[in-house]
């Protein structure tokens, strides 16, 4: 335990650095166009969404973390239905439902840079983007002469503009610098689509550090002072969908927490795995114990002293090698295997010879001494030797 404290103490210091360092460091500025009500970056609607009761005087404020389709199937359903986009995305049975939402007296209005979705296709508009030739788009003016202000922004942030087909039936409300449409209202049944392609306008950069919330609210104040649903599920998703790892990651700090549990957790896992693991053993191979027995029954005459069984056997060794090795009769024992011995091994003939003669000495015997044997050992063993040498050759 001793060995894992001085790790333990290691990483704590680190983790404490870290979070001290994430703590106190200038944080950057969140750039990202989230354009979420719970947003306090430059291009969220926080302050939006706060002024709007103040904007719908005595009127409800909804938050919507449903699907488009899921919320209107209640037709009873009735007020200003409110989208804040960096893109607005609805596909035939959310727009079949808005389609019907509008046409039974109510308003939509929807912000969004771009459309994808058949709502376009249906309302018989498109969107396109300022070319670098033409002037920016600094300045914003709505279409009304009671109000001739130009709302200025930062240059290019509102270069979308719309422009709609010839069978669409639309009233124009507000156009940019360049002389573009940029905001504008469809008549649809009863009620209407307000359509602005100025998302920007709308968020807390706008509102706050450019101080141009008139912008906002003047063209909010297109809509009747109804009940408001404000859409969240396209930027938040449903409310089951905020999981631990999807707020752990959303948030820098808390990130930078997880990834460096993860990496403790494995340095601390390989550590300790290689502080516990049992020794594997090492299995040495099956020894041949062949040459230990022989060795062994060899021993027993030796000390014995039965020399001439001892040769005996070494004799009676030497013919099956003679038969397997060079296919030789070992039977017939005269001067004519002798010859073929020497000519089918390729030994020596005065080795071969020497070998034949005390052979036939060996066997006359009824007894040998140590010194007769242990020259027959030598004598097979130079035949061996020699025979094995030439064959590999």
């Amino acid at each position: 335990m001793k060995g894992y404290r001085r790790y333990i103490a290691v990483v704590v210091l680190l983790f404490t650095a870290l979070v001290l360092l994430d703590y106190f460091r200038p944080k950057p500025v969140d750039w990202s166009k989230s354009f979420s009500n719970r947003d306090k970056i430059p291009y969220g609607t926080f302050a939006l969404y706060e002024l709007l009761p103040g904007i719908f005087e005595e009127q409800p404020v909804t938050m919507v973390r449903q699907p488009i389709f899921n919320y209107l199937q209640d037709s009873t359903r009735s007020g200003n239905y409110l989208f804040i986009h960096q893109s607005f995305q609805a596909d035939s049975l959310d727009t079949d439902l808005l389609l019907d939402f509008v046409k039974r007296g109510n308003q939509v209005f929807i912000a969004a840079e771009w459309f994808a979705g058949p709502l376009a296709d249906t309302l018989h508009f498109e969107t396109a983007m300022l070319s670098s030739s033409k002037p920016d788009s600094t300045a914003l003016v709505f279409e009304n002469p009671a109000w001739p202000k130009a709302y200025t922004y930062p240059a290019n942030n509102s270069s979308r503009f719309l422009i709609p087909g010839k069978e669409t039936r639309f009233v124009p409300l507000g156009h940019n610098k360049a002389g573009k449409l940029n905001f504008m209202q469809v008549p649809f049944g009863k009620g209407s689509f307000y359509i602005s392609t100025v998302p920007l306008a709308f968020s807390n950069y706008a509102l706050i550090t450019l101080n141009q919330s008139e912008y906002a609210a003047m063209a909010l104040s297109h809509l009747p002072v109804v009940p408001v649903f404000w859409d969240e599920y396209q930027k938040q998703g449903a409310p089951g969908e905020q999981s631990v790892f999807r707020v752990l990651l959303s948030h820098e700090a808390l990130t930078w927490a997880y990834y460096l549990a993860l990496f403790t957790v494995v340095l601390f896992l390989l550590f300790q795995s290689k502080r516990t693991q049992r020794t594997i053993p090492v299995l040495e191979p099956p020894r041949n114990t062949t040459l230990d027995f022989v060795k062994v029954i060899a021993s027993l005459y030796y000390n014995d002293g039965n020399h001439k069984n001892i040769a005996e056997k070494k004799i009676a060794f030497f013919l099956e090698h003679l038969r397997t090795h060079f296919y030789l009769p070992a039977g017939e024992w005269n001067e004519e295997l002798q010859e073929l011995v020497v000519a089918k091994s390729g030994a020596d003939k005065e080795l071969v010879t020497s070998i034949f003669q005390l052979i036939d000495s060996i066997r006359q015997s009824r007894s040998i001494g140590e010194q007769t044997l242990l020259k027959l050992s030598n004598l097979l063993e130079k035949f061996y030797k020699q025979t094995t040498k030439r064959h590999l050759a």
